[in-house]
């Protein structure tokens, strides 16, 4: 018997604060990250208990979620996240996190903007790397 391939399962998470509305900060992610690429589909209720929209058409093969609240409470804010579209067969899949580099990443992308504001690492969103 040969061995079993595998393939990297690449997901990741950024949480950050902002005033504005969840379609406001998907306007202003779907600019400086994804090319101009929408998000929406905030009246399909991905989530029963809290506002979410999605990246769509995913991108090579990656579909993005942004759900939360406004505001810049201990419970407030919003959360991004990044996950494949589908999952290759045959492979053993091997889950690979890119929080810290996906943070650093939209940091990097909303430098110039005070109305987003990027979350350091939190194990409580995050867990472990």
């Amino acid at each position: 018997m040969g061995k079993v391939p595998f393939a990297p399962f690449l997901v990741g998470t950024v949480v950050m604060q902002s005033n504005l509305e969840i379609e406001e900060v998907g306007d202003i992610l779907s600019q400086v990250l994804f090319g101009g690429v929408k998000l929406g589909g905030k009246d399909e209720r991905i989530y029963d208990e809290v506002p979410a929209i999605y990246l769509s058409p995913p991108i090579l093969g990656f579909c993005a979620f942004l759900q939360g609240y406004k505001g810049f409470g201990k419970d407030e804010g919003y959360v991004l996240t990044i996950s494949p579209d589908f999952t290759v067969r045959d492979v053993k899949r091997v889950t690979v996190r890119l929080d810290l580099y996906l943070i650093h990443l939209v940091k990097d992308a909303l430098k110039n903007s005070d109305q987003i504001k990027v979350l350091d690492f939190d194990p409580k969103w995050h867990g472990k790397i």
